[in-house]
């Protein structure tokens, strides 16, 4: 029998397992919500807070055991003004905005001003599963549980710039400035997507709302093991249990 049969064969037998022994329906979750960057200083500085969205089986072998199947998405872009300010400081001296004001004399003669922006941001397509222990009973109105779950993680980064000064030369009063796609930049530095494992741990509440669904609310720490250093978020959610 070959691996993925076998491990359809497990997952199978934990879905008949899991609703006979423990009496307690397998359960289908729609959530989304808020995405905090937390870390590198970078990313926590520079990233506005991002957008989330999740869907989730849940199968339960014993009442107060539930066992995760999840797929994800978060969205993350940098504050442009921000972003290319700091870039340009760090490499010019001045920030872009200051660039911005000014007017350079082409080669031939003419004039011309520089608009300088940034588009980075992060797709992240998430396949993970876990386990959610019950701190209540099942019968108990409100249900608190926690979470802790393996992702594999697909990241697809965008890094383009318009404008954006990277020299500046005071004796001749010399800017240099570049403009570049994602495509540009990949050629040019390397490869910027990443395909990752990451882990995940938090808790949340399940709300009666209705006679065939609930209401979940629920946190979660990431922490994605991306290239250099490791990448940390806080999701926040809500959304409903059927």
């Amino acid at each position: 029998m070959s691996s993925v049969k076998r491990l359809s064969l497990i997952v199978a037998l934990f879905c008949i397992v899991g609703n006979v022994w423990s009496q307690r329906k397998s359960q289908i979750e729609f959530y989304g919500g808020a995405a905090f960057p937390l870390s590198p200083d970078d990313f926590k500085e520079y990233t506005q807070v991002g957008l989330s969205g999740n869907a989730q089986y849940v199968i339960f072998p014993s009442p107060r055991l539930g066992i995760t199947f999840n797929v994800g998405y978060e969205r993350f872009s940098v504050d442009d003004e921000k972003f290319t300010n700091a870039v340009s400081t760090n490499l010019t001296g001045q920030p872009a905005s200051f660039w911005a004001s000014q007017v350079f004399t082409t080669p031939t003669g003419g004039t011309v001003r520089i608009n300088p922006s940034s588009d980075i941001s992060a797709n992240l397509i998430r396949f993970g599963g876990g386990l959610r222990p019950y701190l209540t009973a099942p019968e108990a109105g409100t249900q608190i549980f926690l979470l802790g779950q393996v992702n594999y993680n697909l990241i697809n980064n965008n890094y383009s710039a318009t404008d954006l000064p990277y020299a500046y030369d005071p004796a001749t009063n010399f800017l240099q400035w570049s403009t570049f796609d994602d495509n540009q930049w990949e050629e040019t530095i390397g490869e910027n997507d990443e395909n990752v494992v990451g882990f995940g741990v938090g808790g949340g509440l399940e709300i009666p709302a209705g006679a065939s669904f609930n209401i979940v609310l629920q946190g979660l720490f990431n922490i994605i093991s991306t290239k250099n250093e490791s990448t940390a978020f806080v999701g926040v959610t809500a959304g409903l249990v059927f």
